[in-house]
């Protein structure tokens, strides 16, 4: 009886060990996985395609390496191809659930891909923890590779905060180890990381030595996927050294190898620098030629967002170039097209007919020689053949003026429906400027509506709030609101940042503060953390219900009029405190007020402040602005470094040294997003 349960039992694990072996395919993960890689650098696509069918199946054995090494796989690809939300989406969920007896190795290689997701992201602080956590396992096991790769990406995060000391410690810790085991693609990989480093640091010379070191060894190792970067790279570095011609050679050898792995991302910046490359070489036409090819990458990728920044570079070049009827052109590219598309009809039209006429002509030809012919052929009936001739000739030309008669009239009518056709488009374009001013009026009385709603000075000042707001919205209306209101003795004061800008941003600005509102006003709820939590609980209510994660990110501050002290809550958005010349980021939750990742409570914050205190509430426009001599953005760390320098000036100075900072610094460019920043002096 004994033995026959044992059997048994046997042969029951043994089922269900084939039954995961069936639903976990290991052999297969492995090799998708392998070829996956074998394609980074030949076909991107291919080897996207291969990363999926291995992550689709190792989904099915969760919580092993197989699992892992499918995710690590795809996340590489992601990153190939900058997708940093899908790095952060696919290695988050796997990295908050690992078992404690995962190998070492995986659990680096996990945090070391979720640190450069968010590196992407310019998120600096989740980049480093997850890198140095990944670093950290990576030295357990004494893995150089990833240990090299590890410095360079933390080398990167510490340049892009523009900490060049620590970042040069960094990468040449990574050259001396990878030089001293010899591993050519990490040694590739450092190069090119320490002429990023140079360039950015405006050491323009030993940023092109580097450069072309890494170029060597990665060309060495036929390494298409990485080496067109290095192009790309030193064709930007020419560029800022003012050697155009240099800059083409590398920028074209980009431009081949990204159409050759099919990344119009890719295709898209090198033409962009291919055409500044040309303006810097006076040839226009040129820098046009390759205008263009952005435009057809474009409508491959039907980004409007890369398509709204194509007309405004054309919009800019004709600009430059003095050619302000064109410029204009391209806000109305729904009329050129019509242009277009009649234009090319009205020619194929035209050719039609001039067939049509040589054709006729022919056959007349024809005719005339088929009568002489006969003339010839029967003498005997010359008189007869002269007479048939001269009526046949009679009718020819009888019937030539008829047909000529009707060619003109044919031409008269389509040269009606032409001006028919030209008026036509003519009314269209009154009727959308018509339409365009209805929508601008609609939106300027929106903006009354919501300006009604802001906090407005005089509130302030009654409440003996000493303050400056700087509020200036990407377009009319705006999701960055600022908001105000008194309940008893307490105060309260907002500067937030809702989902989006424009028309779709002040709807959501308008329906979070009716929830404000409703939290302190209907609801008697006194402290800003179980406010946020009010007004997320009503957002995902409201609107969570359809998927939608809308909210936003911002600051309530609940000042005690008669205790002089100070709460607040803090969504995705930290105060900034000077004090004694020195600025101090204060607490916050990295959640916003809506349906995120996390969705903890959020905490209530006190603030003791001192005389002479100044204290900063700000949105994330001011320091996302590009512009400044490179384009750039303007960036968080000199945006404080601002506050700090003008901590002295009146409220009124330092509203208007941030407003004409910024101004600045976009010069010709676009706004990107709504700007907001409250300053407060005790």
């Amino acid at each position: 009886m004994r033995i026959t349960l044992f059997i048994f039992i046997i042969f029951r694990l043994s089922i269900y060990s084939a039954l995961q072996a069936q639903e976990c395919d290991t052999i297969t993960i492995n090799n998708l996985c392998t070829e996956s890689h074998k394609n980074l650098s030949k076909n991107l696509a291919k080897s996207y395609d291969l990363a999926k069918q291995a992550y689709a199946i190792g989904k099915q054995c969760p919580n092993t390496n197989h699992h892992y090494k499918s995710a690590i796989t795809l996340s590489t690809v992601f990153y190939q191809y900058d997708y940093a939300d899908s790095i952060i989406e696919l290695i988050t969920p796997i990295v908050n659930n690992l078992p404690k007896d995962v190998s070492i190795s995986y659990k680096g290689k996990l945090y070391h891909k979720l640190g450069s997701g968010f590196a992407m992201k310019l998120q600096f602080k989740n980049a480093l923890y997850n890198t140095l956590e990944g670093l950290k396992y990576f030295e357990q096991i004494k893995d150089t590779s990833n240990i090299i790769n590890s410095l360079v990406n933390i080398s990167n995060i510490y340049s892009q905060q523009y900490n060049f000391n620590q970042s040069e410690k960094q990468i040449r810790k990574a050259e001396y180890i990878a030089q001293k085991h010899g591993n050519k693609v990490t040694i590739g990989n450092v190069y090119n990381t320490m002429g990023i480093i140079y360039a950015e640091n405006k050491r323009l010379d030993s940023a092109e030595k580097f450069f072309l070191l890494s170029t060597k060894v990665r060309e060495e190792l036929h390494d298409n996927t990485s080496v067109v970067w290095n192009y790309n790279n030193l064709g930007g570095l020419y560029l800022m050294q003012k050697k155009p011609k240099e800059g083409i050679i590398y920028l074209e050898k980009a431009l081949k190898k990204f159409e050759d792995l099919k990344n119009f991302e890719g295709q898209t910046s090198v033409a962009n620098n291919l055409a500044e490359a040309y303006m810097q070489l006076k040839n226009p036409k040129k820098a046009l030629e390759y205008y263009n090819y952005s435009r057809v990458l474009y409508q491959i990728t039907k980004n409007p967002e890369n398509l709204e920044n194509l007309y405004t570079n054309l919009s800019n070049y004709y600009n430059t170039m003095g050619d302000l009827e064109k410029a204009f052109r391209y806000s109305d590219s729904l009329i050129v097209l019509k242009d277009s598309i009649y234009g090319k009809r009205l020619d194929e039209s035209m050719a039609e007919m001039q067939t049509k006429f040589d054709v006729e002509k022919k056959d007349l030809e024809i005719a005339k020689n088929k009568a002489e012919f006969e003339i010839e052929k029967n003498k005997r009936y010359i008189t007869y053949g002269a007479l048939a001739f001269f009526v046949l000739l009679f009718s020819i030309a009888i019937w030539a003026f008829i047909q000529k008669r009707k060619n003109s009239r044919l031409l008269e009518t389509k040269n009606s429906l032409l001006e028919n056709a030209n008026q036509e488009i003519s009314h269209q374009k009154e009727q959308l400027s018509e339409k365009q001013k209805e929508i601008v009026d609609s939106i300027n009385y929106a903006k009354k509506i919501q300006t009604a709603l802001l906090a407005n000075e005089e509130m302030l000042l009654e409440n003996q709030i000493n303050h400056f707001i700087l509020f200036k919205p990407k377009d009319i209306v705006s999701g960055d609101f600022t908001w105000a209101t008194k309940k008893d003795d307490l105060f309260y004061l907002a500067c937030c940042d809702s989902t989006g800008h424009g028309v779709p941003g002040a709807f959501m600005s308008l329906l979070n503060i009716g929830f404000l509102n409703e939290a302190i006003k209907e609801r008697n709820i006194a402290e800003p953390g179980k406010i946020f939590d009010y007004v997320r609980d009503r957002l995902i209510d409201t609107i969570g219900k359809d998927k939608q994660n809308d909210g936003f990110d911002g600051i309530l501050l609940c000042i005690d009029l008669k205790k002089n002290l100070i709460t607040y809550a803090a969504a995705n958005n930290s105060p900034a405190l000077i004090r004694n010349n020195e600025l101090q980021h204060l607490s916050c939750n990295k959640m916003p007020v809506g349906k995120g990742i996390k969705t903890d409570t959020f905490d209530t914050f006190t603030l003791h402040y001192q005389k002479n205190d100044s204290l900063y509430l700000y949105t994330d426009g001011y320091p996302d602005q590009f512009g400044g001599p490179r384009g750039k953005k303007f960036k968080y760390k000199q945006l404080e470094e601002l506050l700090l320098e003008n901590v002295t000036l009146s409220l009124n100075s330092q509203n208007e040294k941030l407003n004409s900072v910024f101004e600045q610094w976009q010069g010709n460019l676009e706004q990107v997003d709504d700007v907001c920043i409250i300053g407060i002096a005790f």
